[in-house]
C-alpha cells in the first residue's frame, strides 16, 4: 500500500512537471489587454457599487429607489442597473466606441435604446447627447436625449436628463449617495 501511494505522488508531480507550462502557454495566449480606457470611463468605472436616491417619477412621494454599477469585460465596459427589481428597471452600458471616446447604450423602459456619446468633459462634468435612437415607433416618441453626470465626491453625484421629443420638459435632475455596507 505505501509503495502504491509513493507511486501515485511521484505520477502526480511528474503530470504537474509537464503539464504546467502548458496552462502557463495557454493563459499567456489568453492574458487581459491592459486597460486604456478613457479618462472618463475611469470616472464611470468609480462609481462601481450600489446607490440611492429618491424620486416621485413612479407616482410614490420621494420613493427610495437605487441604481448599481458594475465593472466587466476585463474593464471594457460598465453596466449601470437603474432601479433593480423594479417594474422600471433599466440597464445601459458605458463604453469607449472605436475612437477611444466614451459612449452609452440605454435599454429604457420606454422600449428604446438611445445611444449616447460624449460631448464634453471636465474633472467634476460628463456630458453625453444621443447620437441614435434605436426603436422609436415615430419621430415623436419620447426618449432620452442628453444626460450630465457631475461628480461632487466619492459618494455622492448627480444625473441630469433631458428628454429628446419633449424638449420643452425640465430637465430631471436626481441626487445619488453611494450605499455603505
Amino acid at each position: 500500500m505505501k509503495n502504491k501511494k509513493q507511486t501515485l505522488k511521484i505520477i502526480m508531480a511528474f503530470l504537474l512537471l509537464i503539464l504546467s507550462p502548458l496552462a502557463s502557454a495557454d493563459s499567456a495566449n489568453h492574458s487581459v489587454p491592459p486597460d486604456n480606457s478613457s479618462a472618463e470611463l475611469q470616472r464611470i468605472k468609480s462609481l462601481a457599487g450600489r446607490w440611492t436616491t429618491t424620486s416621485s417619477m413612479f407616482g410614490k412621494k420621494n420613493e427610495r429607489l437605487f441604481t448599481e454599477y458594475q465593472v466587466t469585460a476585463a474593464g471594457s465596459a460598465v453596466v449601470e442597473r437603474i432601479f433593480p427589481g423594479t417594474p422600471q428597471e433599466m440597464i445601459s452600458v458605458y463604453y469607449d466606441d472605436n475612437h477611444g471616446k466614451l459612449a452609452m447604450t440605454h435599454y429604457c423602459i420606454l422600449h428604446n435604446r438611445p445611444s449616447l456619446k460624449l460631448d464634453s468633459s471636465n474633472p467634476d462634468t460628463i456630458t453625453m447627447k444621443v447620437a441614435k435612437v434605436d426603436g422609436l415607433q415615430s419621430k415623436q416618441d419620447h426618449a432620452m436625449g442628453e444626460m450630465t453626470l457631475h461628480f461632487k465626491d466619492k459618494n455622492h453625484f448627480e444625473s441630469t436628463c433631458k428628454s429628446k421629443g419633449k424638449e420643452k420638459e425640465a430637465p430631471m435632475t436626481m441626487e445619488f449617495t453611494r450605499v455603505r455596507k
